[in-house]
């Protein structure tokens, strides 16, 4: 659970730097068409730095625990992966 929750803040990491580039470079425009101040692009892409990453860590932690419980439940049912090495 731990090292999915770094591997998955590690591509949130990743996805935010993009959306940071994205939300720099496009120009946000109101619904009625008027333009937006220029510091919500700012502004949304320092949250989507900060932000995604710990959405990502907590939501692939929470998805690896499930799954490792699912498989155990499950293993105790079935019986689990039976290695033999001769």
């Amino acid at each position: 659970m731990k090292i999915a929750a770094i591997c998955y803040g590690a591509m949130g990491l990743l996805e935010g730097a993009i959306f940071s580039v994205v939300f720099s470079i496009i120009p946000l425009k109101a619904p009625n068409g008027e333009q937006l101040p220029r510091f919500f692009g700012v502004l949304f892409g320092a949250f989507s730095i900060v932000c995604l990453p710990i959405i990502f860590a907590l939501i692939g932690a929470l998805m690896a625990g499930l799954g490792a419980a699912v498989y155990n439940i499950s293993a105790k049912i079935v019986g689990g992966i039976q290695i033999e090495v001769e």
